[in-house]
């Protein structure tokens, strides 16, 4: 099909910022690529993957029909033959070794095609297999777990609120270079700077010195693998120094003792040699966040 020359108006389908760009189309190729300037979302941002966009839709390595390894190499067959040819080999090592013998993945632009939305379910339940691995395995698994096992579905992310956010707590994230992953924020570093123009406050926790921690108002290193020790005495300080205020949230939250229970033992001195942050700080970072009008970790 070939494309109307003129100026068009898409999202970029490479990651989930879904930042909108301005395409100029010449005699059936994109000669340009905008930041577009009126999208409410990106605001004319794009990553350097944007502008890549035309290049990789002409690059001549890219594969346009099936092909078939043979003895004397590649070998163009028809999209019928390609796929019974995939069906019958996929059958029969399901019959030689189990249905667990297959496995499969799904990227990340999955979600922006509407036919793998559709029918990319159906195909991977026809298999049965239990190797099932995606964007999610392999990048934000315990956020997923976290938020079945807190709201009742994995896909109920709460994303933070961060153009009216006045306080920001990072946590083992590195936003500049993951475009927001999870947040669907495009141009994180204009978002964060906006932040702190408006008088509010970006911490970044991270063993390491991130872009983004470069950029934060303050770094707090923490010990690898002890996020969870780190949070845990947050938390005991918010219930210990009566910093817990639920005001309209109240209605939605249950077994608030239950967690005021569980975080009791975990006071900042007692986990401060584990993480590395002495008590001091820790009380510091918690109130910080308490006084805040609209904070989020």
């Amino acid at each position: 099909m070939r494309a109307r020359d003129g100026t068009h108006y898409r999202t970029c389908s490479l990651c989930e910022a879904m930042c909108g760009l301005e395409l100029t189309v010449e005699a059936d190729r994109v000669t340009t690529v905008r930041g577009d300037d009126d999208d409410p979302f990106s605001r004319g941002y794009m990553c350097p993957k944007g502008p890549a966009i035309a290049a990789l839709h002409d690059d001549p390595d890219r594969l346009r029909q099936p092909l078939r390894r043979t003895a004397d190499g590649w070998q163009t067959i028809g999209w019928d033959e390609a796929l019974d040819e995939a069906a019958g080999r996929i059958d029969a090592l399901q019959r030689a070794h189990g249905k667990h013998a297959i496995a499969f993945y799904l990227g990340n632009p999955t979600v922006h095609n509407l036919g793998s939305m559709l029918f990319a379910p159906q195909l991977l339940r026809a298999l049965g297999s239990r190797h099932r691995y995606s964007a999610t395995s392999v990048d934000q698994l315990p956020q997923m777990l976290a938020s079945y096992l807190m709201y009742g579905h994995q896909l109920l992310l709460p994303v933070p609120d961060v153009d009216r956010t006045q306080h920001m707590i990072i946590v083992g994230a590195n936003p500049l270079v993951s475009n927001g992953s999870i947040m669907s924020a495009p141009d994180m570093k204009r978002r964060l700077h906006e932040i702190q123009a408006r008088g509010g406050k970006v911490v970044v926790l991270d063993p390491r010195r991130t872009e983004t921690a470069a950029l934060a108002d303050e770094h707090v290193f923490v010990r690898p693998g002890s996020d969870a020790w780190l949070l845990l005495a947050m938390a005991h300080v918010l219930f210990d120094e009566r910093l817990v205020r639920l005001g309209r949230l109240e209605a939605m939250v249950r077994n608030l003792d239950g967690l005021r229970s569980a975080v009791r033992g975990f006071a900042p001195e007692r986990v401060a040699e584990a993480t590395g942050v002495d008590a001091s700080t820790v009380r510091r970072l918690t109130r910080e966040l308490a006084a805040s009008s609209a904070g989020v970790v």
